[in-house]
């Protein structure tokens, strides 16, 4: 089962190349780079900062930039679970704002991390195509689309001066990222997003190891491993350890690269909120049903009990007891994580469902005790389409309060015997590294 590690220990700090600043680093005018993605403070800024996106192409006849620059009135019930309450006529996008409506005190919060696309404006004398926005705090993901056509189709790609670092190891992230900081004068505390980036003290900074397994599907399968600062592989005492599974149209960089997931986890470990554990993040998109949205979960259990758990044990210092290991996702990976849940209640000692669920499967047994075992934890963003939709109480539901209320039904707690976490956000990278956050700091291994 043991496979040679295919790539290097890398720092979590190494994510941009030299046209892009570190996430918290703020540049001068002088800074400024030919291409990429600069962070500056602007004093004539509303946010105070003003970024600005250099994209070069010579080919290109029309460049646009799309990205997650929207936001919703915090708590609007007409945004609740994604317009849910809505009537037909009506339309989420009647509610949202762009960053040009942004201003302070309005309680806006980040919606759709893909939702905003605009036309970039090239320079006739460079050809360079820019876009420069004022944005409050925030992690936030981006893309060109490009055309060669005047227009006719476009192309969405990553930032060539700024792509993902996770695809040096076999990843194909095809959004770029970049951080904006929080200013305490003109930005209220809820745009401080500085729990994400990575912790200051460099000796505290965990690292990711790239590789592959053997898996079920008979050949290398990509895995990514999160090893705490000082991981050490001989400690007495082995490390828990965390699963993360992405969601449909995913893989396995999701979590570190658009997630934040190390940042998240280095400060929580740094402030002495959570022990030190490793995460394992996998590719369960490789086992799509053909012809179809779905994932063949079946396989997936197959593949995470035979093959991934084994390969981690016997190449990483981590524990094999039950409750030393742990199970979340998100969409899908919720979804996933449901089924999980349902095949193999023992499996894992917590099983973290992150905006959606896998309701329409609910096993009806005459004994829950198995299902009572393990630690449930339930969460959505506010206006998550799947908090709540069209498939609720239907053979199809998928959604987190359907299956919060079939817990109920069989006496089954969850959220350490309170209510299921809500978070402002919508379907998106806004409301998962959140959700993390949250269940590491009050549900895992506690």
């Amino acid at each position: 089962m043991k496979r040679k590690i295919v790539s290097t220990l890398l720092p979590m700090t190494a994510i941009v190349i030299s046209t892009v600043l570190a996430p918290v680093a703020v540049a001068s005018a002088e800074e400024v780079a030919e291409a990429g993605v600069v962070t500056e403070a602007n004093a004539d800024s509303k946010t105070g900062f003003t970024t600005t996106f250099t994209y070069v192409d010579e080919n290109a006849t029309n460049v646009q930039l799309m990205g997650g620059f929207q936001f919703y009135v915090k708590d609007d019930p007409k945004v609740y679970a994604n317009g849910f309450t809505l009537a037909a006529a009506d339309s989420i996008n009647n509610y949202l704002y762009g960053p040009e409506d942004w201003e302070n005190g309005l309680d806006l919060c980040h919606i759709y991390d893909a939702g905003y696309v605009t036309d970039m404006i090239q320079d006739e004398e460079t050809g360079e195509w820019t876009y420069s926005l004022d944005l409050p705090g925030g992690s936030y993901l981006y893309q060109y689309k490009v055309s060669y056509d005047g227009g006719e189709t476009y192309e969405a790609i990553a930032d060539p001066a700024n792509i993902p670092e996770c695809n040096a190891g076999g990843a194909h992230q095809t959004r770029s990222k970049f951080y904006v900081p929080y200013d305490a004068e003109k930005q209220d505390e809820m745009y401080d997003w500085s729990w994400l980036t990575p912790v200051e003290d460099e000796a505290a900074r965990g690292t990711i190891e790239y590789s592959t397994y053997e898996g079920s599907l008979g050949r290398e399968q990509n895995v990514e491993v999160y090893l705490p600062a000082g991981y050490d592989p001989d400690r007495e005492e082995p490390y828990k350890v965390l699963y993360l599974s992405h969601g449909g149209g995913g893989e396995e960089g999701d979590w570190f690269h658009q997630g934040n997931a190390t940042n998240i986890v280095d400060r929580l470990i740094a402030a002495g909120e959570t022990e030190e554990f490793l995460m394992v993040t996998m590719n369960n998109a490789e086992y799509i049903i053909e012809g179809t949205r779905d994932w063949d979960f079946e396989k997936i259990f197959d593949n995470t009990k035979n093959y991934l758990m084994p390969y981690i044990e016997e190449n990483y210092n981590v524990s094999t007891e039950v409750e030393d290991r742990a199970y979340a996702g998100l969409s899908n990976g919720a979804k996933t994580t449901t089924m999980l849940y349902y095949m193999d209640p023992t499996l894992f000692g917590y099983y973290g469902m992150f905006s959606g669920s896998a309701a329409w499967a609910w096993p009806e047994l005459e004994d829950y005790s198995d299902m009572q075992q393990p630690n449930i934890y339930l969460a959505a963003g506010f206006a998550d389409h799947l908090m709540m939709q069209n498939t609720y109480h239907t053979d199809g539901d998928k959604t987190l309060i359907g299956f919060k209320e079939l817990l109920d039904n069989a006496g089954i707690t969850y959220n350490n015997g309170g209510a299921y976490v809500t978070v402002q956000g919508g379907h998106d990278w806004f409301t998962w590294p959140q959700i993390l956050k949250d269940y590491v700091e009050t549900t895992l291994w506690k």
